[in-house]
């Protein structure tokens, strides 16, 4: 069937033509000044799905390499920085001035400076702790908010918990010096210690991380403090030593034991409220929370002569006995929870803890007794607690009993400290540590940090930062505080300044009792009292003298101990900085490949759009031209 083509068919088609060509021109365009091969997703689907895979690659290398590499690359640098400081210093400074103190003979101005530089320079060394990375300190784990030493001199109480082994027992030189070092022109007619008082007794001890701890007098209802029957300050026990041992646990029941006594403990939760029952030589003891018993109680007939047990309000069950030397308490601790029936369930500690009795407080170390009171057979099972050294002093027994354990059993010691000085290392970075701080309303609450060390006594310091570096790859960035910043740094360079003023102090003794011999102001009695003294000073002297030698030779075996630590440290700083080196040379060839892929993929090429551009340029010109004489012509023409 035949069509007729109208005149306005014609025109229409022609403009239709003509849009499709100015709308080619247009894409061009765009194509060339966006320097892309497309817009929009629909101008080509192949490419606009490739181009999302692409540059989703690109993105991923680029926060690798641009942001996570350079940040790892600025922490490891820090670090690495750090701890070769520490390295020179224990190197350099302490290594050198350890030397010098090991001669006795030293001038009083030579012995000040080495107190000087020792001081400065393990100041130095926490300081350095404190280093940061954009405002976050690089040595203290997870908790980057937080600097590593106190920045201050403060109050704040803090129950510490110290995890041990055996390994920890160390031995100590003390020389028995008397009233010596307080000898002057005043008062030495009421000294009496002469040189067959002056000697030296080996004195086994566990040294706490911190000295300066807190010990407490005991107070009588009146708040008096209470004295004993020679006017001594009576003090309560506010530190805690014992090791723990596996408790045995059998579903809702644990054995724990004492040297004397061996228990089987239990909640019966059929009772409203739950009863704790111990089961001690096929007897059964039954306690209410908050409940203590012995035989002299009513429902205590048939226990053990010297055994108190109780039920704490916690859920701690105890046992005290009094029958072993020195006395222990055997404690576990125990909860209640439900299940998914609502059936009530016991859970107890996989540990229980054999505390031992502390048989004797001392505020200070400056008197002789304090040391005296573990030495000799008659004090072999005494345990004594110094609060300004931080020293538990244990007898002899007791040393043989803490040695025989395993090399794996933990030694638990919980004190107090809560006076701080600035760059004293925060507990909290090292031990299960109880913080009592002031809330927002000004009232005491405490926080506890570390509450998993307690569990495995391994993690310890392990909070490791890792930082995404690749696909499905990660990278150690920061070295935790207990590699490289240890409290028995401090705590030896504090030992031999001690000595050094121990020394300083009998010199000056010394010097003051041979200036009065020498004035001729004395005679008689007098003159020989001072005659003994002075023999008393110099055999103290040379007594301390060498005990410096010896502290200072095994100090220095110490200080290289701790110069390979921080090499260690070092060491594996470098090494993670080389391979991140690696990776950074890898993802800098990645971004290059994939950028270089994103541009074959999407970026126009100019000169073919120029080609492309002008021939629709004159295909457009040309349409142009034939539309405006189809334009002109209509209907009436072609009749004519």
């Amino acid at each position: 069937m035949a069509m007729r083509i109208t005149t306005k068919m014609m025109q229409n088609t022609s403009l239709r033509n003509l849009n499709i060509n100015k709308a080619r021109q247009e894409k061009l365009t765009n194509q060339m000044s966006t320097g892309k091969n497309i817009t929009r997703p629909s101008d080509d689907p192949v490419i606009a799905i490739r181009a999302l895979k692409l540059n989703s690659s690109l993105d991923k290398i680029d926060q690798y390499y641009e942001k996570n590499a350079a940040d790892a690359e600025s922490w490891l640098k820090l670090t690495d920085a750090a701890i070769a400081t520490v390295n020179t210093i224990l190197s350099n400074d302490i290594r050198t001035n350890i030397n010098q103190a090991c001669n006795s003979y030293m001038k009083v101005e030579d012995r000040k400076a080495i107190i000087t530089n020792l001081n400065n320079a393990i100041k130095e060394i926490y300081s350095t702790g404190n280093a940061d990375s954009a405002g976050r300190s690089i040595f203290t784990g997870y908790r980057t908010d937080m600097p590593l030493t106190m920045k201050s001199d403060k109050f704040e109480k803090n129950v510490i918990t110290e995890q041990l082994t055996n390994a920890a027992i160390d031995k100590k030189i003390f020389v028995k010096t008397g009233d010596l070092k307080s000898i002057n022109e005043g008062n030495f007619k009421d000294k009496n210690t002469t040189e067959y008082d002056v000697g030296t007794e080996d004195i086994y001890r566990i040294r706490l991380a911190y000295g300066d701890v807190d010990i407490n007098p005991k107070l009588d209802a009146n708040g008096n403090v209470v004295k004993d029957a020679n006017g001594n300050t009576v003090y309560e026990s506010n530190i805690d030593i014992g090791y723990m041992s596996d408790a045995k646990v059998q579903g809702n029941s644990a054995q724990i034991s004492t040297g004397s006594v061996s228990a089987y403990v239990s909640v019966d939760v059929n009772k409203v409220p739950a009863e704790a029952v111990f089961q001690i030589n096929g007897t059964e003891y039954r306690l209410l929370k908050g409940e203590s018993i012995d035989n002299t109680s009513a429902s205590g007939a048939g226990l053990p002569n010297n055994v108190t047990i109780s039920y704490e309000e916690d859920g701690t069950f105890k046992i005290i006995d009094e029958n072993t030397v020195p006395h222990e308490t055997a404690s576990i601790g125990s909860e209640i929870t439900k299940d998914a029936k609502g059936i009530s369930v016991v859970t107890f500690d996989k540990k229980f803890k054999t505390s031992l009795e502390i048989s004797g407080y001392y505020p200070s170390g400056s008197d002789d007794a304090a040391y005296l009171s573990v030495v000799g057979k008659d004090n072999a099972n005494a345990i004594t607690y110094i609060a300004d050294t931080g020293e538990l002093l244990i007898g002899e027994n007791i040393k043989e009993r803490l040695s025989r354990l395993s090399s794996d059993t933990e030694l638990r010691v919980t004190y107090q400290k809560s006076n701080w000085k600035e760059n004293d290392l925060d507990p909290v970075h090292y031990f299960y540590t109880e913080r009592t701080t002031k809330s927002a309303s000004g009232k005491d609450k405490t926080i506890n940090y570390n509450e998993n060390f307690l569990e495995d006594p391994s993690a310890n310091g392990k909070q490791i930062i890792e930082y995404d570096v690749g696909n499905n790859q990660t990278l150690r960035v920061n070295t935790t505080a207990d590699e490289v910043f240890t409290h028995d740094m401090g705590r030896d360079v504090q030992e031999v300044i001690d000595m050094l003023n121990e020394y300083a102090s009998l010199e000056d003794s010394y010097n003051a009792v041979e200036e009065m011999i020498n004035s001729e102001k004395y005679s008689g009695a007098d003159l020989k009292k001072l005659e003994e003294q002075k023999a008393a000073l110099n055999e103290a002297k040379t007594r301390v003298g060498d005990k410096i030698n010896k502290r200072c030779q095994s100090f220095l075996k110490d200080c290289d101990e701790y110069f390979k630590r921080g090499q260690l440290a070092e060491t594996d700083c470098g090494a993670r900085e080389a391979r991140l080196g690696l990776i950074q040379n890898r993802l800098s060839m990645q971004q290059t490949n994939f950028g270089e892929l994103v541009s074959e993929n999407e970026d126009a090429d100019y000169s073919d759009l120029v080609i492309q551009l002008k021939s629709i340029q004159m295909t457009y010109d040309a349409a142009l031209s034939s539309i405006s004489y189809v334009m002109q012509t209509s209907l009436l023409d072609f009749i004519r």
